[in-house]
């Protein structure tokens, strides 16, 4: 039974995430609680209200254990590749779908909700570089596991997943916002994306119209099939814009350059940092040259100059 949310829900939900203390949140929150229709389909978000009005009313030092109302987590995934992305979503959103066509990975993949109970992890290839991407256990509203809060907290991007081919999205994606912000994950500046998964199913476009409707001025929504391919490109080169990454290509003297392999930087690196990246060697090089649409081909550089997203760079020891 759907939960029927009336919009003044959402309203003040985004009111909540943009809150800066405690008191603005708890007032929030109970405001939401007050509004919500009381019924069978709104169980579970009355529970996760009433249970995030209790954490607040706690206080910080009954959170965790530690003045500081931070939990201490344990498990741990070790970043590989050019960025560690964490797909977070209710049941049936099609994340494990997305970990099986869009990297090697094998999970078991099923109709059955919670299929995935443990974190589970592929490479997806973006024209040269690789990201990891990770499934997770899906999302309830009553409970978060301290595994899925832990990957939250500590991945490149938290990406949320829902399906177009439910009648309960909105509800769902409140549900992660949720774990975004019991997590500490705050919007990053170049906005925070939302997948929106199934884009074939029936009805796909009138839901993504509601979806649009109260996340779109706040999110950046990326429609896509997981099941045909359908707009995956758009949704990995927003990903790589994200992760405020470049790729810089070495050239060795006198051959030609490869871009099979690029170093890969944060944005606002130096050549010293490109020089790092290709070997602990290469730090004492005695210049360098580069090309790029910044340059004039060939030029000498200083160790600080700061190179740009595709430049080839030629180091001399």
């Amino acid at each position: 039974m759907p939960a029927n949310l009336p919009p003044t829900y959402y309203k003040l939900k985004h009111q909540h995430e943009a809150a800066k203390t405690d008191e603005e949140r708890l007032s929030l929150l109970e405001e939401m609680l007050r509004i919500i229709p009381k019924h069978k389909g709104s169980e579970k978000v009355v529970s996760d209200l009433r249970r995030r009005i209790a954490a607040i009313k706690r206080g910080p030092s009954e959170k965790g254990g530690k003045a500081s109302g931070k939990r201490s987590y344990s498990e741990h995934i070790p970043k590989q590749g050019a960025g560690q992305i964490v797909l977070l979503g209710p049941p049936n959103a099609g994340k494990s779908q997305i970990l099986v066509k869009f990297t090697n990975a094998k999970p078991e993949v099923s109709s059955t909700p919670y299929t995935t109970t443990t974190p589970l992890v592929g490479m997806l290839h973006y024209e040269n570089i690789q990201f990891q991407l990770i499934d997770t256990p899906s999302i309830m509203p009553d409970f978060t596991s301290s595994t899925v809060l832990t990957l939250t907290r500590n991945a490149d991007i938290a990406l949320p997943v829902v399906s177009l081919a439910s009648d309960n999205l909105l509800d769902d994606l409140d549900t992660v916002m949720a774990l975004l912000n019991e997590a500490d994950r705050d919007t990053p500046e170049n906005g925070h994306l939302i997948v929106a998964n199934q884009s074939d199913a029936v009805g796909a476009d009138e839901r993504l119209e509601i979806l649009k409707e109260f996340y779109g001025e706040t999110f950046q929504i990326y429609p896509i099939s997981a099941e045909t391919g359908e707009s995956k490109e758009t949704l990995f080169e927003a990903l790589y814009r994200t992760l405020d990454i470049l790729r810089v290509y070495p050239k060795a003297p006198g051959k030609a350059v490869e871009r099979d392999d690029p170093i890969v930087l944060p944005i606002g690196s130096t050549v010293l940092d490109a020089a790092m990246g290709l070997h602990k060697d290469f730090e004492e090089f005695k210049f360098a040259r580069i090309w790029g649409p910044q340059w004039h081909d060939g030029q000498s550089v200083s160790r600080n100059d700061v190179v740009y997203d595709g430049d080839v760079v030629e180091f001399h020891l």
